[in-house]
Order: C-alpha cells, then structure tokens, then sequence
C-alpha cells in the first residue's frame, strides 16, 4: 500500500495566520500532495505559493500523519505574487480567529493552531529558522 505524500502549511503574517477558500469546500491551511521529486519542505513552500502568493520560510514542523503528511508552522516572508495561481483557490484572507465555515473538523484546526502559536512564540525567543526557504 502507497502512501498519498503531502504537506501544508499554517503560516502566520504579524499575529495572523492564513487560509485560503477553496473553490469546491471551504476554508483551510495550503497545502496539497507532493511531486514525485519533492521532498515535504519543498512541497509545502510550492503549495503555499501556489495558492496564496506569498513566499514563506518554514520555522517548525508540527505533526507527522502515518498517512504520508506532514504540516508545517511558518512565517509570511513576502508577498511575491498578485494572488493565488492555483484555479481551485477563490480567496486568500488572514485571521485572527478561526472562521466559521471550515473543510476539515473545528477540533483538527483548533489543536493543531494552538500548537503552531506555540512554535512561532518559542521561535521569537530565538530560536533558528529550521529550513528558510522559498519557491524555486
């Protein structure tokens, strides 16, 4: 049995953290499968570029799924694109709070959000960025 590989991403902006609508769902952290030479790393920088536009640098990796995904917690570095290239993405938008309509379980966000705060506060107390990276 294959593993189905991917990555995403929750990235903070300032205080904010980021998610995009999706065309057939709703709200969720960018993300989505690798390519066949991707490592996760790389796979989570190309989708958070993809569908949002900006640029990001990886500061922590928060969870390990048996079933081939990793998420990672990272900082916005830049804005590089007008917007998402990705055709399934109808909006991009940072929060403070989670929004109302969710594709995946309240708890899921809600836990795994706490965690990546905790993550970005521990890494302005400085500590280093685990893999800066952007896309190629």
């Amino acid at each position: 049995m294959s593993l189905e590989r991917f990555a995403y991403v929750i990235a903070f902006d300032g205080g904010k953290f980021v998610m995009v609508r999706h065309r057939d769902r709703s709200w969720e952290m960018p993300g989505g499968r690798l390519l066949p030479h991707e490592t996760h790393e790389q796979a989570a920088v190309r989708e958070f570029f993809e569908e949002t536009g900006m640029s990001i640098d990886i500061i922590g990796q928060l969870r390990i799924d048996r079933k081939g995904g990793r998420v990672f917690v990272a900082l916005v570095n830049g804005r590089v694109a007008r917007g998402p290239s990705e055709h399934n993405i109808k909006e991009v938008k940072e929060f403070d709070s989670l929004p109302g309509q969710l594709s995946f379980p309240l708890v899921e966000y809600e836990t795994m959000l706490a965690q990546a705060r905790i993550i970005v506060e521990t890494f302005k107390r400085g500590k280093n960025i685990v893999a800066p990276a952007s896309p190629q």
